[in-house]
């Protein structure tokens, strides 16, 4: 139980960004009551500045302005939280702001540090201030933050390195100006850092950019102060959701002064490692597991309950220490470790009731006979445990009944035989191998040879009667000859001895025969294919190197427009077969790539092909397209065309000079039907159902040159649409191939 909970403890660690623990988190810090810092001053670049100054941006001189009032009113620190990262198109303004930065001495910019992933190339994901600005900064710094999944802004990176530099937060910066730099860079974390947000949007004082420039504020106000000058009007500069318990939008200056804050006083918070976190979700698993093996599983409810406060209160203690440890994936393995050990308890005493009944349904007695007044009683234990058995009695009908409708439906001929080998059950194939003039002709084992042929004489006697142990395979399974049924199917009998679950004891013998049929049709397609490839293709290779042979002998040698000649019709021949025989093994093999065709569009280009063959054999073709939608179908239409070639080419080439081919397209129901009929040699009827079998030819008079792929070619195609084609034929009159495909709407 411990090694499966404690893999899911880690698993849920991982995703407790999705849990609750942002919600825990952000109610407790909303009840810290720890004031802002009196000294920090916002000052907001808001509506009544927006309105009394003109639209944003303003010029430098304006910042310079400001900048030169707070100097004179004697206020500490000045962070200017706008970014100024492009050159003013007056550099004198440049030259006017950088100055008064001089001047004060005490003054902080922010840079922006780009996403790599959205720059080509991240030539420009480091944007700095002008050399003048960045010159007279006291310090330069990111302002980015970090949004939590669920799109809240709790954290920060203090150190962010970029192509080998290392950048600083702003509010870094200001606090060790504010240290006299006494720590430095490195003092500050490298992972991400929890802002301890000290109140709600507006909790610092806040003064209006335009009324400190115009002198309203006064001094007195101003001296000493650490002032962050940002924008708070709305659609201006940057706001975030700071807490799931609030909907209002903190700006980001306000951000930094909460972040200041923290860095100040080194309140803010850090996240335990992944690791350690995880181990610590673990841990009151590993609890549970000693205490329940303690309490031997007794009070097992409050000590997960106990444990869950515990997990909480670790929590809390954490964050007073300045740690955040999400505590939700520690109390969902919890539950889950209380369901999986209850339901563990409650599977071991069902396991325990089964066998129960399980020795109770080897006694031969209780089957047929049963007391209700014994086992129905008032307790509640006895009356379920009564239905139980009750259920299971009924159970056990149900599933002899089942095991019977299931060997019926077994695909394979199956009996089930005593020790003597008298048949005590077979199954519906077995019954309709051995079935004898409407009725059930086989009582014992030895009579199946009477309905089966065996190839061999020794066939069945090789599993019966039962040979020792000793003759029988590792499996326990005899296996037979080969043998045929009446309707020309092929078997294997083989046997297995049956025996019981408690003892092993020999209970019978299981009869069964395994059908054979397609593989003993796929051996005969193998050698028909072995010999099309040893004759029907090697003979024009043969041919060619005979002729080659020949004409070595000047005696015997043909002219060279003959030899040419003879060459390419040997060599065009192969190819022809070699194609055909890619083709039909292609579109037995792969799926077709079936797309919207118009089927009748496929018959006139195949009529275009078909037409200098029926010219040169003085054939007339006539063609009847009668579909006013053209025939419309989902196929392939390579294969379709070449389906639609064999039939019209088999046409021409089996019907005599000046005879007549009748290509007719029509819609029935919901049958696109292609008919083509001829006035040829026809077919002897012994041979009609036999033509569309692969390496098969009813041409035995050497009417038309052919090697048994072209119908079989067409019958593949047909059946891979969904389709299917058929053919009538009167010898010596002529023949009409039907192909049925299925159409669909426009």
């Amino acid at each position: 139980m411990g090694s499966l909970l404690l893999p899911i403890a880690f698993f849920l660690y991982s995703l407790s960004p999705l849990l609750s623990d942002n919600f825990f988190y952000d109610a407790w810090l909303s009840r810290q009551s720890e004031p802002p810092s009196a000294d920090i001053l916002v000052v907001a670049i808001d509506e009544p500045s927006l309105q009394a100054l003109g639209r944003w941006p303003w010029s430098r001189d304006v910042h310079t302005q400001l900048i030169d009032q707070l100097n004179a009113a004697g206020v500490q620190s000045i962070v200017l939280d706008v970014l100024l990262v492009e050159p003013s198109r007056l550099p004198e303004e440049d030259a006017r702001l950088a100055n008064a930065m001089h001047r004060h001495g005490s003054t902080y910019l922010p840079m922006a540090l780009l996403s790599e992933s959205l720059l080509e190339g991240g030539t420009r994901d480091v944007l700095t201030p002008p050399s003048p600005l960045l010159s007279a900064a006291r310090g330069v710094g990111h302002i980015n933050m970090v949004l939590d999944t669920d799109g809240v802004a709790r954290s920060v990176e203090l150190l962010i390195e970029r192509r080998g530099d290392v950048w600083p937060q702003l509010m870094t910066l200001l606090a060790d100006g504010e240290n006299k730099g006494e720590h430095g860079v490195s003092h500050w974390p490298t992972e991400a850092i929890r802002i301890p947000f000290r109140g709600p949007t507006g909790s610092y004082p806040t003064v209006s950019y335009h009324d400190v420039l115009m002198g309203y504020v006064p001094a007195s106000l101003l001296r000493g102060r650490t002032v962050l000058v940002g924008m708070t009007a709305l659609g201006l500069g940057d706001r975030y959701n700071v807490s799931l318990l609030s909907s209002s939008l903190m700006p980001g200056v306000e951000v930094h002064a909460h972040l200041l804050d923290a860095l100040r006083n080194e309140t803010y918070i850090r996240q335990v490692d992944s690791w350690i976190g995880a181990f610590l979700a673990s841990l009151p698993i590993v609890v549970l597991m000693l205490l329940a093996w303690w309490l031997r599983f007794r009070y097992l409810l409050l000590v997960v309950l106990s444990l869950g406060v515990g997990v909480l209160c670790a929590s809390l203690v954490a964050l007073n220490f300045r740690w955040w440890w999400p505590p939700f994936a520690s109390l969902i393995a919890l539950g889950i470790a209380f369901i999986a050990i209850v339901w563990q308890s409650q599977a071991a005493l069902l396991s325990w009731f089964e066998r129960e009944l399980e020795l109770l349904y080897q006694e031969p007695s209780i089957l047929p006979f049963r007391e209700p007044d014994d086992i129905r009683g008032e307790g509640g234990k006895l009356y379920q445990q009564s239905q139980a058995l009750e259920f299971a009695l009924d159970r056990i009908v149900e599933g002899r009944r089942f095991i019977l409708d299931a060997m019926h439906s077994l695909p394979l001929p199956i009996f089930i035989l005593n020790k003597k080998g008298e048949v005590l059950q077979a199954n519906k194939k077995a019954l309709a191998i051995c079935w004898e003039e409407g009725e059930q002709a086989i009582d014992h084992i030895e009579a199946l040879p009477s309905f089966l042929t065996f190839e061999e004489k020794h066939g069945f006697s090789t599993i019966w009667p039962p040979q020792p142990a000793g003759m029988s395979n590792v499996n326990g399974i005899q296996i037979g000859g080969l043998c045929t049924d009446r309707d020309g199917r092929t078997y294997r009998l083989e046997m297995g001895e049956l025996s019981t679950t408690t003892n092993s004891a020999a209970g019978g013998w299981l009869v069964w025969l395994v059908d054979l049929t397609s593989e003993v049709e796929a051996e005969a397609q193998r050698s028909s294919m072995l010999s099309f490839l040893s004759h029907d293709m090697k003979a024009p290779q043969a041919r060619a190197l005979a002729f080659l042979e020949a004409q070595k002998n000047p005696a015997s040698a043909a002219t060279q427009a003959n030899f040419y000649s003879y060459l390419e019709q040997c060599l065009t021949m192969g190819l022809g077969m070699i194609n055909d025989f890619i083709n039909l093994t292609r579109a037995k093999s792969f799926d077709l790539k079936k797309e919207f065709v118009l089927f009748e569009d496929v018959v006139m280009e195949v009529l275009d092909q078909v037409y200098p063959l029926a010219k040169v054999k003085d054939i007339k073709v006539v063609s009847k397209l009668k579909d006013e939608d053209g025939a419309p179908m989902m196929g392939d239409k390579n294969y379709l065309a070449r389906a639609v070639f064999n039939l019209i080419e088999n046409a021409v080439k089996y019907t005599p000079s000046g005879g007549e081919v009748n290509v007719l397209v029509y819609r029935q129901s919901k049958w696109i039907v292609l008919q083509v009929s001829d006035n040829g040699v026809g077919i002897e009827s012994d041979e009609i159902n036999d033509i569309f079998d692969d390496f098969t030819r009813s041409d035995k008079d050497g009417v038309a040159e052919g090697h048994g792929l072209g119908l079989a070619l067409v019958k593949t195609v047909a059946a891979k649409h969904g389709g299917e084609i058929c053919c009538e034929s009167e010898f010596g009159r002529g023949s009409q191939f039907t192909m049925k495909l299925p159409s669909c709407e426009l």
